[in-house]
């Protein structure tokens, strides 16, 4: 009698939950990333004291921890999704990011200065793990509002070789190119 007083109610939990958990699926976002336009236009962030000119199909997403990332539209949709559908499946992406910098010196892991572009730098930080070198690479600018850090946002995983990292900074150089200092 004790056990009927106790898997009774779990035998009945199950028969109702069980069937409504079968039929739950996960929610997939399948948006396609857009190919860059080649048409530009120019997003001016005056708080932080640049403009940039960007792909006419990217978007400009406002982060909450003050971050502005920049995403073509196909990624700008798979972002919306997600935050509809919690716990939704997707893909990596790729973009620019650009917020304040945290540091309390300019010239902090500076590797060398974007050629043409004064206040412009190349920050190339090496973690040793084990036996592999991470690598990772930013470009900071400092302008009359802040001191800013951009990457290049990539789900590839993490930069181990220096070949990767010097692409890494030849792209980084290729952004400073499109940002202009108000």
């Amino acid at each position: 009698m004790r056990l009927n007083k106790i898997f009774l109610p779990m035998i009945l939990a199950c028969i109702v939950a069980c069937p409504v958990l079968a039929q739950a699926k996960p929610t997939i976002c399948a948006f396609d990333e857009e190919t860059a336009s080649e048409i530009k236009r120019t997003v001016t962030l005056t708080n932080m004291g640049i403009k940039i000119s960007i792909p006419a199909n990217y978007r400009a997403i406002a982060i909450a921890d003050g971050s502005i990332e920049f995403v073509d539209n196909g990624t700008y949709q798979l972002f919306q999704c997600v935050a509809k559908n919690p716990g939704a499946g997707g893909r990596g992406y790729f973009g620019i990011k650009v917020y304040k910098s945290k540091i309390n010196y300019l010239y902090s892991n500076v590797q060398d200065i974007v050629p043409g572009k004064p206040n412009f730098f190349i920050v190339w930080e090496k973690k040793q793990e084990n036996d592999t070198t991470f690598h990772s690479l930013k470009l900071r600018i400092k302008t009359k509002k802040a001191i800013l850090e951009v990457e290049n946002v990539n789900d590839n995983g993490p930069i181990t070789t220096e070949k990767e990292a010097q692409e890494l900074r030849t792209g980084l150089i290729e952004i400073a190119s499109i940002i202009d200092i108000l």
